[in-house]
């Protein structure tokens, strides 16, 4: 057990990094280097072709300029058995979208499973505005490493948003952010997040009605009279 306390706090502190938001591979873009065009060369009767491999990714694009930012303190740890643990987080930060004029303040909340193995993180947040009129929600996943002495951590992580508002926090809905998690001693932290830039526009998915159902065959049996014979239709 006293195992299973120290990964606790250690978790504690890292979940920091779970905490809030978002983040994930904070990579700069990778040079691309394009493969040579495929190409026939002809000497005397043979003939040689060169197979083109197409060109490499470029890489993870992020935006330019964080558009998350925020600090996070751990409120609860809970052991759920020898190996997982619920964990519960607070922030307030800043959103800078893009083509936003202002920057806008936020405060949050976040509850997920970590697991004390690979020390990763599953979870869902719950943003708001600062005065509580536009609100948001994120997916959070990540991943952390721990220097023990230090009492200190750093998390990759990747959220993504989904909103209602039509106001403030319109721009925030499908984006997925990705960034790093700073984790210090005390179970507080600062994360910051980038947009993921995947060139793919989002599409909202609408909502189907539920399918409308058919109803119940009628079972009741109708009872006909049988046909009389002529000879008895006939009959005065």
């Amino acid at each position: 057990m006293n195992g299973l306390k120290k990964n606790g706090n250690r978790f504690l502190t890292a979940a920091a990094a779970a905490a809030i938001l978002t983040v994930a591979i904070i990579t700069a873009t990778s040079s691309v280097t394009s493969a040579p065009a495929a190409a026939a060369t002809t000497t005397g009767n043979t003939s040689t072709t060169t197979t083109t491999m197409p060109p490499s990714s470029t890489g993870i694009q992020l935006s330019q300029q964080p558009v998350y930012q925020e600090q996070i303190t751990g409120i609860g740890l809970t052991l759920i058995n020898q190996t997982h643990l619920q964990i519960t987080y607070a922030g307030n930060g800043t959103l800078n979208l893009p083509n936003g004029t202002e920057t806008i303040r936020t405060t949050s909340s976040v509850s997920g499973m970590g697991a004390l193995i690979d020390n990763d993180f599953a979870g869902q947040e719950f943003l708001t505005t600062e005065d509580g009129s536009e609100s948001a929600t994120a997916r959070v996943y990540e991943l952390v490493r721990f220097n023990e002495q230090e009492g200190t951590g750093r998390g990759v992580t990747i959220a993504t948003f989904h909103t209602n508002s039509t106001g403030m926090l319109a721009p925030l809905d499908g984006m997925i952010l990705a960034g790093i998690t700073e984790l210090y001693p005390g179970g507080t932290g600062l994360v910051t997040l980038w947009e993921w830039q995947s060139g793919i526009p989002y599409v909202k998915m609408q909502q189907q009605p539920p399918p409308t159902q058919e109803p119940p065959a009628n079972n009741t049996t109708v009872m006909t009279a049988p046909e009389l014979p002529p000879s008895l239709t006939s009959m005065p």
